[in-house]
């Protein structure tokens, strides 16, 4: 699920404006495409996501990279709000927010929701190892 809230910045931007403005809202839409910084924090987070999924039998390298996850998370968040205040100080009283301001958001929760799956399977094996 966080791969997909990381992805689906692809579809939807961050703000719309209606006024013409210069530098990242020329074309009125605030996306990842307008920054290459943004674009590469969200193919990593993506990508690093859809790979944390397969690796369920090095549960502490899984639980390493989920916390970078939660890092690119909060940097997408963080870079495209400073990247849209840098370039336009007004933003929030001139564009209107749309839902991909929240997906960062989404996958910064699903991160912390597997973290805490991961940490009880790890505890639930170690469980099984004393019984043994």
């Amino acid at each position: 699920m966080a791969s997909l809230f990381f992805f689906g910045e692809f579809i939807f931007p961050f703000f719309k404006s209606s006024a013409t403005k210069t530098g990242f809202f020329t074309d009125s839409v605030y996306t990842i495409q307008d920054h290459p910084a943004l674009l590469c924090i969200t193919i990593a987070g993506g990508v690093l996501c859809l790979l944390t999924i397969f690796l369920f039998n090095n549960r502490p390298l899984q639980q390493k990279l989920v916390y970078v996850g939660l890092v690119l998370s909060v940097a997408l968040f963080g870079a495209a709000i400073a990247l849209g205040m840098s370039d336009t100080p007004d933003l929030f009283s001139a564009a209107s927010i749309f839902i991909g301001s929240f997906l960062p958001i989404g996958a910064l929760l699903m991160l912390a929701l597997s973290l805490r799956g991961i940490s009880k399977d790890d505890k639930l094996v170690k469980s099984m190892d004393r019984l043994r």
